[in-house]
């Protein structure tokens, strides 16, 4: 977990961080994704808002899963769970995932569930359920991001600067869109507003101020 310690970031600076943790993170979870799945996921928590974590630091949470479509049963691309269990561990190690612990369960539970995380993406921890059913197989990825310094409130109110005014997530996405980050996906947030001064979205390359002639 990072640390929040020392000089935290601010306005805009704090701003472009969350944004780069956040899309960095869900970018290395895509890719996992689109190995077992090409093709869209129920988004059942976007990581549209950042929660509280550590002393005075911020961290985003999301989750994505196959399950849901019950007119198109969607199957395990292995054909069972602990294959499919084995061929992502493997691509785990493959890719430079770390802390992986595979757990399986008694008492009838069919349900099997791997634990990673990937410091270097900003992914503290990735929970990883795999099940089958009579109706459709499921596979759930829980993502929680690692702790960055900043405060959280402050990057709620940078993110929606008019004001959270409640979930306006998609109900399904493939792996390769683009996240967002802020408002809605048609409404993009233009990044931080302190009055008079009016900042680029942080993806883009401010105009430098030209120097007042001598």
């Amino acid at each position: 977990m990072t640390t929040t310690t020392g000089c935290a970031p601010t306005g805009k600076d704090l701003f472009t961080q969350a944004q780069t943790v956040n899309a960095t993170a869900k970018h290395a979870v895509a890719e996992l994704q689109l190995y077992l799945h090409d093709g869209d996921w129920d988004v059942d928590n976007y990581g549209e808002r950042p929660d509280p974590c550590g002393a005075d630091g911020y961290r985003f949470k999301f989750t994505r899963s196959t399950i849901g479509n019950y007119d198109t049963p969607w199957r395990l691309p292995q054909g069972s769970v602990d294959a499919q269990a084995e061929d992502i561990t493997a691509w785990l190690e493959e890719h430079g995932w770390t802390g992986i612990v595979f757990r399986s369960y008694t008492g009838g539970v069919t349900d099997v569930t791997i634990t990673t995380r990937k410091p270097d993406a900003h992914i503290d921890d990735l929970l990883i359920t795999i099940g089958s059913g009579p109706a459709s197989d499921g596979i759930i990825l829980d993502t929680t991001t690692t702790c960055e310094a900043g405060s959280w409130i402050d990057l709620v109110d940078l993110m929606f600067p008019d004001g959270f005014k409640g979930a306006t997530t998609p109900q399904s996405e493939h792996p390769t869109a683009e996240p967002f980050f802020g408002m809605a996906p048609d409404s993009p947030t233009p990044g931080p507003r302190p009055d008079p001064i009016t900042y680029p979205t942080p993806t883009d390359t401010p105009t430098p101020t030209p120097s007042p002639t001598p």
